[in-house]
């Protein structure tokens, strides 16, 4: 009997079903209320109608525990939570899992390539959460978009709980459950599952979500198969628009050998999103390339000439400022040139910087003058006062100032009562 034909059991344990989510190849998930906690919870359980020994199932039914208990030991915000685990008595073994509502990865291709920036979010989101799991010890198995749910806060990688049978040999009616279109060659081949072919599987289910078809198309498993052990995907940046990087990291993450795979699913979810946010050549305008890169170089070149402006501008102000500098030194340097004999400017006495009256350069006074043009023996008899300072500076010719030196080293003679000093007496009255 078909599971879509099956009637959907009112409750399941403490769980009261509302409606189906969804079906696999082994399996349904129901949506069910938890009463005691007052939420949602998602309910899975294997198909009723598997055409498969009772030791096939017993095994299954082990390693759908053995996933269980692995999985409840792992957290991470993009892993959809195990909450319980019970066996009915006619249903069999179930596992309850947190409630994500959204819609499948599958869904969403269905209308159309996602764009580059949700991609690498999903990348980056499902790659975490797998190295995260694979470093509990678990293992998923079974990576494709069915499997991987877009939330409001996110996406989130589900179906931990439900293990791939054995060596894709369970089979109903004769035909091979499910599609081993997104496993690996080593799964295909020997069954053999690990982190590495848990990368493989997400790589393969990015190349779909980013082109909008398979990375190994097939009418039926075998050729699916075969074409997934000898065939490699065509690259599929060109014709999405995509920077060629991509088709390298998806090409490393779909690589026959598993060592020459990345290192963790994060790191290639990490790195394709990088490559997803290098640009896109939709972005660019529809000329040929060469005119890009001729474009590029202009620009590159208008920088590189405003660089070299500014350069030259810089060692030319560089050059005028030590020239400037130079002419100001030599115009330092130059004598200043004698000027026509005239009397000295003094400037103003500061008080506490003037000289006293006596240290005053000594000058004839117009008396002494008058008496040695003359030659009078005798002065008249009313002297007129003595100038001031300042006149008889202003006064006195150089010649007079001249014949009159300082006879004892430059010391000044002390005054007389005339005005004059005694030895401009003596030279007057000497002749």
């Amino acid at each position: 009997m078909d599971a879509r034909e099956l009637p959907l059991p009112s409750r399941i344990g403490r769980y009261r079903i509302e409606r189906l989510l969804g079906r696999g190849a082994m399996g349904r998930v129901l949506l069910g209320r938890d009463a005691v906690l007052d939420r949602d919870v998602a309910v899975k359980l294997l198909r009723d109608d598997l055409a498969v020994d009772p030791d096939q199932h017993r095994a299954l039914v082990d390693r759908m525990r053995h996933e269980a208990k692995a999985c409840a030991r792992v957290s991470h915000p993009n892993i959809v939570t195990l909450f319980d685990m019970g066996e009915d008595t006619e249903l069999g073994l179930y596992l309850v899992f947190e409630y994500a509502e959204g819609t499948t990865l599958k869904e969403r291709i269905a209308r159309g390539p996602l764009p580059p920036a949700l991609a690498g979010r999903i990348a980056r989101e499902i790659g975490g959460a797998l190295s995260t799991a694979h470093t509990s010890g678990v293992l998923h198995r079974d990576v494709k978009p069915e499997n991987i749910i877009l939330t409001e806060h996110g996406s989130k990688v589900a179906d931990f709980g439900i293990a791939r049978v054995p060596n894709s040999t369970l089979t109903r009616d004769g035909g091979l459950l499910g599609t081993p279109a997104y496993s690996a060659p080593e799964s295909i081949a020997d069954g053999e599952f690990s982190p590495q072919s848990d990368q493989f599987s997400l790589a393969a289910t990015l190349y779909e979500a980013l082109s909008q078809r398979r990375a190994f198309p097939g009418d039926d498993a075998v050729t699916v198969a075969n074409g997934i052990q000898a065939d490699e995907p065509p690259p599929i940046a060109r014709a999405c628009g995509l920077d060629p990087h991509v088709d390298g990291v998806l090409a490393r993450g779909l690589s026959k050998n598993p060592a020459a795979r990345f290192a963790s699913a994060g790191e290639f979810g990490d790195a394709l999103a990088e490559a997803l946010a290098r640009g896109t050549r939709g972005a660019m305008t529809t000329i040929p390339d060469v005119q890009h890169r001729l474009a590029h170089a202009e620009r590159s070149g208008g920088t590189r000439s405003f660089a070299g402006g500014v350069a030259v501008g810089a060692l030319l102000g560089v050059a005028a400022l030590e020239l400037t500098n130079g002419l100001r030194e030599r115009e330092a340097a130059a004598p200043v040139p004698a000027r026509a004999e005239a009397a000295p400017v003094k400037a103003p006495p500061i008080a506490w910087l003037a000289p006293a009256p006596r240290e005053r350069p000594r000058a004839a006074t117009p008396a002494t003058s008058r008496r040695a043009a003359l030659s009078a023996p005798s002065v008249s008899a009313s002297p007129s006062p003595p100038p001031s300072s300042a006149n008889a500076s202003a006064s006195a010719t150089p010649a007079e100032t001249h014949a009159a030196p300082a006879t004892d080293g430059g010391t000044p003679d002390a005054l007389d009562g005339d005005g004059t000093s005694e030895h401009a007496s003596e030279h007057a009255d000497g002749g």
